[in-house]
């Protein structure tokens, strides 16, 4: 019995260790998908990534399997999450085409969009894509979807959906609310028109009939417009589209019915690294969007100069005796060294516009609502006409272009026109003037 007994005890401690010994084994047998190390607990060693578990989501198309291939797009496993595993190696980084790098952004990437659909939009006769849906996600804050309100102060009819091409991570929506636009004779179109003030976003996933987890997001009235309005929603996994449904707004001063969205996107908390990279070579659109003007009286008779200090060119002296009746809009503002000069924008005669620059001294704003000129890069112009301002109803400047010049500083780009500043050998001054884009070229954006 006693020999029964013992034999019995150690068929039980040899079951015992042999599951300990299995359990451990178990517990060898992966590589963290974040750094490549090999671990044998339940986080990694170096990095304390979590051991994978028996669901992961597929970092081309972002579908949620259990399999080793994903059901979507037949992408394999990450290692780490297989039964058997490779030699623990750095995993390769892969670049998703779903995914879009955004311009000095290291942390977000843009979400493509497959399609847009929306309603309502103003018909325009002449231009019939001028307001379409489809404006509110083309890259170009210059255009807008555009929808009357009806006179309605609280809205619940308009839809703007955004369609993606396979399931997404969605993790924040940044806009640029309102019309970003300029007319053809620099007027600012976002105080003219509405504004979206109250939103509410919900969202498609893969597999549902409709939208789901309504979200309300209320953006900014921003009228300094220097960057996107970026709003983080929580992370969405499945995601195949996005409906935006515009409720109250901000009230335009000459078309207050007409509300406008310039552009939305739908970006995922993720590295640049794995994102294609971004197609337009462009700079970040808000470095093309036109500064702010404050509307000032003058203080004396305008002489100016076409940049702010006193080695630049003089395009003239204006209004020297009916100074006290005239206004100018104040674009910029910039300190010299001495003293602080404003860029100034004003209609001369003849519906001829001049923006060039003047000693503060000389207009009464204040300087805390005028916003700074800086230089956004450089680039090289070849011989072209120059002008006084961004567009053929500004005058015309002295001298043109003569010779090429290279790495010149831009200040501004705006309506087909860049503002450049250089010294003109030929002439021997300091010129910031605005040429056409098509005399531009090798552009280096900061």
């Amino acid at each position: 019995m006693r020999k029964r007994m013992t034999a019995l005890l150690l068929c039980l401690m040899m079951a015992l260790i042999a599951g300990l010994s299995s359990a451990a084994a178990d517990d060898t047998a992966w590589t963290c998908t974040n750094c490549g190390q090999t671990n044998t607990g339940n986080y990694c060693s170096n990095c304390a990534a979590p051991r994978p578990s028996a669901e992961w989501v597929c970092p081309n198309c972002g579908q949620l399997n259990t399999g080793n291939f994903c059901t979507n797009c037949a992408a394999a496993r990450p290692s780490g999450g297989q039964a058997q595993q490779p030699e623990a190696t750095a995993a390769p980084v892969t670049v998703n085409d779903q995914l879009e790098q955004i311009p000095g952004e290291a942390n977000h990437v843009k979400v493509r969009v497959r399609s847009v659909d929306g309603d309502p939009y103003i018909q325009n006769a002449q231009d019939a894509s001028r307001w379409v849906p489809q404006n509110a996600a083309d890259g170009d804050e210059t255009t807008c979807w555009q929808f009357s309100s009806g006179g309605k102060k609280t809205l619940s009819k308009n839809w703007l959906k955004l369609n993606l091409s396979a399931p997404q991570r969605i993790d924040a929506l940044w806009f640029k609310s309102g019309f970003w636009g300029y007319s053809t004779t620099g007027k600012d179109q976002y105080p003219l028109n509405s504004r979206p003030k109250n939103i509410k976003v919900d969202f498609l996933y893969q597999g549902a009939a409709d939208y789901s987890d309504t979200i309300d997001i209320t953006l900014s009235d921003d009228k300094l417009r220097q960057n996107w309005q970026a709003f983080d929603v929580g992370r969405h996994d499945n995601v195949i589209g996005v409906r935006i449904r515009v409720i109250t707004y901000y009230t335009g001063s000459q078309f207050p019915k007409d509300i406008c969205l310039s552009e939305v996107m739908l970006v995922q908390n993720a590295s640049a690294a794995i994102a294609s990279t971004a197609q337009a070579t462009n700079p970040p659109t808000y470095y093309e969007a036109p500064r702010v003007p404050s509307q000032a009286n003058l203080l004396d008779k305008l002489a100016t100069r076409s940049g702010p200090a006193t080695e630049y060119e003089e395009p003239g002296t204006f209004f020297q005796n009916n100074w006290r009746e005239k206004t100018v809009r104040v674009t910029g503002k910039q300190y010299d060294g001495s003293i602080w000069w404003v860029e100034v924008d004003f209609e001369w005669k003849n519906n001829t516009w001049y923006r060039v620059w003047t000693g503060l001294k000389r207009v009464d704003v204040d300087l805390n609502l005028v916003q700074e000129a800086r230089r956004l890069g450089t680039c090289s112009v070849n011989p072209c006409d120059a002008w006084y301002g961004p567009g053929g109803n500004y005058a015309k400047a002295k001298s043109k272009v003569l010779f090429r010049e290279d790495l010149i500083d831009i200040y501004g780009r705006e309506n087909g026109y860049y503002q450049v500043d250089f010294y003109d050998v030929n002439r021997e001054f300091q010129r910031r003037i605005w040429v056409p884009e098509s005399a531009v070229s090798n552009v280096v954006w900061y």
